[in-house]
C-alpha cells in the first residue's frame, strides 16, 4: 500500500505543477488532482493499522 500512495502523491504532484496555458488545462489539471486526492484518502483509510507490539520482559515465575 505503501508504493500505491507514493505513486499517487507523485501523480497529484505531477497535475499540481502542470503549465497553466488555457482554460481546459486548468479544468483537467484541477479534476485530476482532486479525483487522486480522493483516491489517496480512499487508500489511507483503508489501510488495515497493525496492532503495535512492544517488546516487553516476560517474567517465568
Amino acid at each position: 500500500m505503501l508504493l500505491i500512495d507514493a505513486l499517487l502523491i507523485l501523480a497529484m504532484l505531477f497535475f499540481l505543477l502542470l503549465p497553466v496555458t488555457d482554460r481546459r488545462t486548468v479544468h483537467m489539471r484541477l479534476c485530476m488532482f482532486f479525483v487522486l486526492l480522493a483516491a489517496f484518502s480512499v487508500s489511507i483509510t483503508r489501510t488495515p493499522i497493525v496492532p503495535l507490539q512492544l517488546a516487553g520482559i516476560v517474567s517465568t515465575h
